[in-house]
Order: structure tokens, then sequence, then C-alpha cells
């Protein structure tokens, strides 16, 4: 194999969360191991990260802007340029958004390098002007290749726009199964919350309201009534609108003592949290109005590495990373009613969710790594 030299330009990046930083880090991660050149350009953000990349094994430039979402794709046509006018020749060019994508298109067009465009989910089914609909297509079409992490949004990309199915590619996210695996090792975190004799639903998102933490909140009246030891434990960083909203319904329904928010859980504790719960729920939905959905759900995947059943939203790209039934099950994410009719199910009988666990963590390794 002839080692190439890759820029990947993503705006989100370890250790900011979410599921576009961690698919950006994996194909990193995996193309460094296989011997290429990897460098990465990715958005500042002084509260996550200190400028340094020591610890990832390839170089990182921060992109700096104070008006980032009026400027982000001049922003990232400086970038590049400055990264050619240092010499620099890379042979790919791989965007993990569309619109760092649109930044660069002249750019690797004039030097002839490769440009590859990843599509997550919210690029084809957000509401969008005309103009930047027209924006979308030029660039996907600009580009040499796209990468669609599920079907569904393949399948709405090709619905939407008249792009050549031949230069679409679905790469799923992939989990180090060295990093997820089954563990007891999350006894330090049962004693720093109190958790010691507590059966934990886990959610580790960013607390935004397409995430669907408002129902299970909901369902959990229900599962108290047969599982009385129940913590719904929230990680990641909230919406703070969201969050007020799901406070109220907590204080509402006389939750308080049931559910827990941690915030920002640190990439390294991801893992912890995952074996520290006995089932994993995010019952996400579609936001019709705005065009919010779930384009696949990494977090499926690394709860299912550590051998957790899993509960997600049958919506978006969720039916990708959950097969129904047998490595987790799929909910209307909008019947609070099914939702606790599945936790209590599986938190009653652990032979099922250990068979779920385990059939996921099968999945994992043979589909996933």
């Amino acid at each position: 194999m002839t080692s190439k030299r890759i820029v990947i330009f993503s705006e989100d990046f370890p250790p900011y969360p979410g599921g576009i930083a961690q698919w950006a880090f994996g194909v990193a991660n995996g193309l460094h191991r296989l011997g290429h050149e990897i460098h990465v350009i990715t958005r500042g953000r002084p509260e996550y990260n200190s400028g340094k990349s020591d610890n990832f094994g390839y170089p990182i430039n921060y992109i700096k802007g104070k008006y980032w979402k009026k400027l982000r794709t001049w922003y990232c046509y400086r970038a590049l340029r400055d990264y050619y006018s240092e010499g620099q020749r890379p042979d790919l060019v791989l965007a993990t958004t569309w619109n760092f994508a649109r930044g660069v298109v002249s750019l690797t067009r004039k030097n002839g390098t490769k440009l590859v465009t990843v599509v997550h989910g919210l690029e084809v089914t957000r509401k969008m002007s005309g103009l930047k609909k027209r924006w979308l297509k030029n660039t996907l079409r600009s580009s040499q290749r796209i990468i669609s992490v599920s079907s569904f949004t393949k399948d709405r990309l090709l619905m939407s726009y008249d792009i050549d199915a031949e230069k679409v590619q679905i790469i799923p996210p992939g989990i180090d199964t060295a990093r997820f695996f089954p563990s007891n090792g999350s006894q330090d975190l049962r004693r720093k919350y109190s958790l010691m004799n507590n059966r934990i639903i886990l959610t580790l998102a960013r607390v935004i309201v397409r995430k669907g933490h408002d129902r299970v909140i909901q369902a959990l009246p229900l599962v108290r009534q047969k599982i009385p030891n129940i913590t719904y434990v929230i990680c990641g960083p909230w919406e703070e609108s969201y969050h007020q909203q799901l406070q109220s319904k907590i204080d509402e329904l006389g939750l308080t003592d049931s559910v827990m928010f941690t915030g920002y859980v640190d990439r390294q504790e991801i893992p912890a949290f995952h074996n520290l719960c006995d089932v994993y729920i995010m019952p996400s939905r579609e936001l019709t109005t705005v065009g919010d959905t779930e384009g696949f759900g990494i977090t499926y995947l690394e709860a299912n590495a550590c051998g957790k059943p899993v509960i997600g939203g049958n919506s978006g790209g969720v039916a990708d990373a959950i097969v129904d039934g047998e490595t987790g099950f799929l909910v209307d994410p909008e019947d609070p009613k099914e939702i606790a009719e599945k936790l209590i199910l599986l938190l009653s009988d652990s032979e099922l969710a250990e068979k779920l666990g385990r059939q996921g963590r099968a999945r994992i390794e043979k589909q996933f790594t």
C-alpha cells in the first residue's frame, strides 16, 4: 500500500463531543495506523482544547475565528490556503461536513487535490434556503467521492439531490474495541455519584431536544413502579433552555432522586460510563419542523461494544445502528409507555439483557471496528 498524505478537515474533533467528532477521530486514527500521513485541521475551541496535539500522534491545526457561523467557509479556505503556502501537497482532503468542503473546493481543484465530503444526516433533512441547497449541491458535485454514515442518509441524499449514486459510499462510524469493552471498572464512578446499589440507565450525548431525554423522564414513573432503585444518568453538555425544561419535568414528576446530570464527560471516562449502566437509551426523534434528525448514533455502538443492550428511537439512521430484537430495541421515540415497557423488560430479564449485549458486542467485532 502506498502511503498517502491526507488532510482531515472537521469542525468537530475530540475533546469536543458528538458523533461527527468521534467519526473524524476514528477515521484519523484508522488511517494513521494504516501508515498514512495524517494532518487534522479543526475548529479551535478554547473551552475544550489547549491548542496542543501531543497525544494524538499526528499534527492538529486549530482554526481561529470570531464570527464562526457567518465566516466559517472563509476560515476554512484561509486555513487550507496557508497549508498549501507552506509547501504542503496533500493527496486527499477529507471534509467531514459540507460547509467545510465548500470552503476548500476551489483550492483543491486548483492544486489537483482529491476532495471527499462526508454527509451525516442533517445536511439532507434540515430545512435550508434555496441558496444553501445550491451551495450544497455544487459542493457535492465538486467532490470526487461522498461518504454517507448510514443507508438512511444516502437514501435521503439521492432522493433530494441529483447526485451520481456511484460517487456515494456508506462508511458507518467505527468503534475501537480495545477501548470499549465489557469491564467491571466503574466502581469509582459508583462511589463518586453514590450509585452503589442502583440500577442505571444511561444517555451519553449532547443534551438537546432531538435526543429524547424528556420522553425517558416521562417514562420513569412507570419504570419505578417495577424497578424502584432506578437512576437515570444523563451525561453531556446541555442546551440551557432544554435543560431547564427537563429539570422542570423532573420536579413536576417527583424524580429528583432518580435523575442525575453529570455535564460534560471527559472522553477518557466514556467507556467507564457505558460499563456503569444496565441499559443504554437514546430515543432520538426527527424534528420535522426544522428537519433535525439522527444520522446514525455512534453511542449505541459504544454501549454495545461494552456488552450493554440499547434502546433507540426508530427514526433517521438509528436502524443502521441497532438491530431490533438482536442488539437492542427500536421504539416509537414519542411514546413514553413503550419506552417504559422496553426498559422494564431489560431491567427485569437479566438473561435477555446479557444476550442482547453479547450479540451487540459480536456485531461490533464483525462489522464496526
